[in-house]
């Protein structure tokens, strides 16, 4: 007989979005043995009793778009997931992954991105499939979907080169996207907003999009080329190499960025919803703050109104006491303008260094994207081997269901677990997850709607 757990009196939430009602879930092993009214399996002497009265019981979240891939070869708890529900974490986001890997990638990847990721990530593999072996054999906390980064093909085949590939580093490059796929990888994904990816064109995408179509890709998730003036086209373009290759577009984080561009995202709404009308699988995934996050030297380049008032210092190692500051505070203490704070600290911390958040987003936009049926959840959320983040990392979930469902009221508790669970496990093709029914997962989350 196997182990059996009772989640006694709860009121469900099963994913699907349909009205929350009283129940108890039988678990066996790792699997949902039943759903039954409540009472039904008291009789049962080895049940091991959890009582959920007044409380939720829903699937396990699943975070649309993560950026553990780093962390979990070294520390696989993944508890900043865990401890907000989330049990599927989709990873290899905006184009960064971990596999495939090779000693020119690991390079640029140390030089220009350990800022964001760290740098203590060993990189002991290649493949796509040595990586995962690693994962297997270290264990991890939650499930993960992994997708292969156009970040790590462009820069194993032409490191930070701008321009046009060949055709034979084309084809190399989807050769190893390929081999990637068919070694584990289940997504393909893409940030062609930040070098060396932004030098791709429209018809090397389109090309690597129908390798990762003709070679089982679940879906091909973009951060978009442009997020800011540019909104409309970069949607366009991704939607257009959608519609060529037939691969399942995921939109990251879809939002608008700088004061002058809010309100597109009615638009590009608009257009996810006109594609699908015509049949390209697209969708987009939202996170519930109305701050980004990145590193500090590229924004030293974009105009927007109060800008030191809207920069949040995340970590510093040389200033330790302006985190948590703004750019404008810090300044002040530092008794020099903005820019010149921002150079000075740029100049002792390292000019790819300094991770901020930066409050150039609209709260109607986020209210706006985050109650679209298109668009599901994901928190962006920068594992980073204990170093100070973005408050999505550990909130996204249930700042969700604390704050834009239950509190405003923006969307209802079930379509929020709805977006969290049986959403992102369609569009992700995962088997038997995503919803509470007999002979599924036991990915299973008990929350209390009345804790604040």
């Amino acid at each position: 007989m196997g182990n059996k757990i009772l989640i006694k009196g709860g009121e469900v939430a099963d994913g699907s979005g349909k009205p929350l009602f009283g129940a108890d879930v039988l678990i066996e092993d790792d699997k949902i043995k039943g759903i039954s009214d409540v009472g039904t399996f008291d009789a049962d002497p080895q049940l091991e009793v959890i009582d959920a009265g007044g409380m939720v019981v829903c699937p396990g979240f699943i975070d649309m778009h993560g950026h553990s891939d780093f962390v979990i070869s070294v520390d696989g708890k993944m508890s900043p997931k865990l401890r907000q529900g989330v049990t599927s974490v989709v990873i290899g986001s905006c184009g960064f992954s971990a596999a495939p890997m090779d000693e020119k990638m690991k390079k640029l990847f140390l030089k220009f991105a350990s800022g964001m990721f760290g740098k203590e990530c060993p990189f002991e593999w290649s493949g796509m499939g040595e990586y995962l072996e690693r994962l297997r054999k270290r264990g991890i906390g939650a499930n993960i979907f992994p997708q292969v980064g156009y970040g790590n093909l462009r820069g194993m085949v032409r490191g930070m080169v701008p321009g046009a590939p060949s055709e034979a580093q084309l084809e190399k490059m989807k050769s190893l996207l390929a081999r990637a796929l068919d070694e584990g990888g289940r997504g393909f994904s893409t940030g062609i907003a930040y070098p060396p990816q932004n030098f791709s064109t429209k018809e090397e995408l389109v090309e690597l999009c129908g390798t990762a179509a003709s070679h089982g890709a679940a879906i091909y998730s973009t951060h978009i080329r442009n997020e800011m003036g540019g909104l409309v086209g970069a949607v366009e373009e991704a939607i257009d190499a959608a519609k060529k290759t037939g691969v399942s577009l995921q939109l990251s984080h879809h939002k608008a960025v700088l004061t002058r561009n809010h309100g597109l995202i009615r638009q590009t709404l608009e257009m996810i919803e006109k594609a699908n009308k015509e049949g390209v699988e697209v969708e987009a995934d939202v996170y519930p703050y109305d701050s980004f996050s990145n590193m500090l030297a590229p924004l030293l380049f974009i105009k927007e109104p109060n800008r030191e008032d809207k920069i949040i210092l995340l970590q510093l190692q040389h200033y330790p006491d302006f985190e948590g500051m703004t750019l404008g505070e810090a300044a002040k203490e530092l008794r020099k303008s903005p820019e010149r704070a921002a150079i000075q600290m740029l100049r002792r911390e390292g000019i790819v260094k300094i991770p901020i958040a930066a409050r150039y987003m609209s709260e109607e936009d986020v209210r706006c994207v985050i109650s679209h049926p298109l668009v599901s959840i994901g928190s962006d959320g920068v594992e980073s081997f204990g170093r100070k983040a973005h408050p999505r990392l550990h909130g996204t979930a249930v700042r969700v269901l604390e704050h834009y469902s239950m509190k405003e009221k923006v969307i209802s508790l079930e379509e929020a677990v709805r977006k969290m669970t049986s959403m992102p496990a369609a569009k992700l093709k995962l088997d038997r997850r995503g919803v509470l029914r007999e002979g599924y997962y036991a990915d299973v989350v008990v929350f209390d709607p009345k804790r604040r």
